[in-house]
């Protein structure tokens, strides 16, 4: 099937985004502006905004490029059936939140501190109150989370569970993000890679040493 033309595919970007200006979807799809115009010229939509759009959006890439439904497939945002060319009112605009390293510390005491490294556009089905967006730096829990992952992270949830996955301060390493398993019988606490080449570690369950930064409660990476 060939796809619709440049025209058709970016009105559909541009309603469903709520933009009004090649600026604004530059801004979204994190490119030049220029970079609109050699696409238009092609008259193609490159794969990369069809990633960018699917992360942060949801948007199906054969409706994006074909106008087949559905538009979206992601709980929590619907399109009528029908619509082509506009999904106006009924994908909430996303709103674009700071991602921080992982591995920055404080020269003086060796915890973690938050540096802001991007931003990226995040829907509002996936905020919290106290959201943090951090890019995964390693390999150490793929194939569950892989390396440049964006990993959120709910700060009001640190009351570590066992067999869940959290981010934690540990002191001279910055954040890691692991999986925390209580070892009752033993009196410690387990933090474990999901990557079967990664040794875990092992502290002491009464006073760990480091710090719940909060529960990762979800994950944008490509398959």
């Amino acid at each position: 099937m060939k796809p619709d033309t440049f025209e058709d595919a970016y009105a559909r970007i541009q309603s469903a985004t709520r933009t009004r200006t090649q600026t604004e979807i530059a801004a979204i799809l994190g490119i030049k502006q220029s970079s609109i115009s050699d696409a238009k010229k092609k008259n193609t939509v490159p794969d990369g905004w069809l990633v960018t759009l699917y992360r942060g959006f949801g948007l199906e890439p054969d409706w994006i490029l074909y106008g087949q439904e559905p538009a979206c497939r992601r709980e929590g945002v619907t399109f009528p059936t029908g619509v082509r060319e506009t999904a106006t009112g009924y994908a909430a605009p996303p709103s674009r939140v700071t991602v921080y390293a992982m591995a920055r510390t404080d020269p003086e005491t060796g915890a973690w501190a938050r540096e802001g490294q991007e931003t990226i556009p995040l829907l509002e089905s996936l905020h919290r109150s106290n959201l943090l967006v951090v890019k995964m730096d390693n390999v150490s829990m793929e194939p569950v989370i892989r390396r440049n992952a964006y990993v959120g992270i709910d700060c009001d949830d640190t009351r570590l569970r066992s067999g869940e996955i959290y981010a934690l301060d540990i002191p001279g390493e910055g954040l890691v993000i692991k999986r925390v398993v209580r070892d009752l019988e033993k009196q410690r606490l387990a933090i474990l890679a999901d990557n079967p080449s990664h040794q875990g570690q092992y502290l002491p369950l009464e006073n760990p040493g480091v710090t719940p930064i909060g529960k990762a409660v979800w994950v944008i990476q490509e398959l």
